[in-house]
């Protein structure tokens, strides 16, 4: 179980072991995926404004479309 934090302490890196090994492509399906739970019932426009601003929060950068079929 983890230690509750102090009110004045602030996070400012992943809590997750393994999580600032993550590649950018992982980084960023692990916003979409949080984005999707927190705010999935808002619409996709809120979840793409919410995006956006975790994206610039964290540092994550957008990735260009594959062009190749699986």
């Amino acid at each position: 179980m983890n230690a509750r934090a102090n009110d004045d302490e602030v996070q400012t890196a992943p809590v997750m072991d393994g999580a600032t090994e993550a590649t950018n492509e992982e980084k960023l399906s692990g916003l979409v995926e949080q984005v999707e739970h927190d705010h999935g019932a808002e619409g996709a426009g809120a979840m793409a404004d919410h995006l956006r601003d975790r994206m610039d929060e964290t540092g994550v950068e957008e990735e260009q479309p594959n062009d190749q079929v699986e």
